[in-house]
């Protein structure tokens, strides 16, 4: 069966569809659980979470990456949600975080913006006003937190498979489509699909759990993770030799090993750590 992903702008039919959806395949439903599960698993704060795909990103994040590490975090969480398939995914960025999966069916619901601030007013009984101002500000959170994570608009249509205008398309009309492509064998999952969406949720664990340990490049096959770890720089002394210098180096390297190692063997399903460990180098 097949994984479903919906990408919607707030107040535009998204949230409705994707349960609808999920109770005519039978497929569970999730969005705010899967900040929950990462929150409890990772020990971080939901609200933290939250922000981190929520509001742009500040001067400072930008230049400590701190968005990046909470949403791998977060992509973890979604992946060990629906690596088991027969899952509706509404949120942000959900196609974004499953990349290269063949079963996994990427949906854009969109809606005119009339629409939007009927729908915004008669939900949040709010003035017109207060509506498009409402909606406005959060487009542009998205619009801005796309292209600084991705570097892509996520009102480009190649980022989709379909994309379905909800207006003239009335909800039902637009569940119908969605699960009859859902049903159709391009989006069912093969064993090659599944051992990939496997490997990548484990690889993305692994990611999330070095987060604070190191920057890593990591990849899983059926349980084995090889793990490559650039070279840091080191500030070079006067006062010290050539021989204490490598003898630096090498302790560093063998201390990150054994950091690593430590982190990473007990995470469900890792089987074997392959570690790659770039020497430091003195500037």
């Amino acid at each position: 069966m097949a994984i479903i992903t919906i990408a919607r702008g707030c107040f535009s039919h998204g949230r409705e569809i994707a349960e609808e959806v999920a109770g005519m395949l039978g497929y569970e439903c999730i969005s705010h659980e899967v900040l929950v599960e990462a929150s409890r698993f990772f020990h971080v704060s939901e609200k933290k979470l939250l922000e981190s795909i929520h509001d742009a990103p500040s001067i400072l994040e930008k230049i400590t990456h701190a968005r990046e590490k909470f949403l791998s975090r977060i992509q973890a969480a979604l992946l060990e949600h629906v690596k088991e398939d027969n899952v509706v995914y509404h949120g942000y960025a959900g196609h974004m975080l499953i990349p290269g999966i063949s079963h996994v069916l990427k949906i854009r619901v969109i809606a005119e913006m009339e629409d939007r601030i009927a729908f915004l007013q008669k939900k949040k009984n709010v003035s017109r006003d207060q509506a498009i101002q409402f909606l406005e500000k959060e487009d542009k959170h998205r619009t801005d937190w796309y292209h600084y994570v991705y570097k892509a608009d996520m009102s480009d249509p190649h980022l989709y498979d379909i994309v379905l205008n909800v207006g003239r398309l009335q909800i039902r009309d637009a569940c119908d489509l969605i699960c009859a492509v859902a049903k159709r064998d391009t989006f069912k999952a093969t064993p090659e699909s599944k051992k990939a969406i496997h490997d990548l949720a484990l690889s993305s664990h692994v990611q999330a759990a070095l987060q604070d340990v190191c920057e890593a490049e990591v990849s899983a096959n059926d349980g084995i993770i090889s793990i490559h770890v650039k070279a840091r720089k080191l500030r070079k002394t006067g006062f010290t030799s050539p021989q204490l210098q490598d003898h630096v180096r090498e302790k560093i390297r063998a201390d990150l090993t054994t950091e690593i190692v430590g982190v990473v063997r007990d995470i469900p399903g890792v089987k074997d750590v392959a570690c790659d460990i770039d020497l430091p180098y003195y500037s």
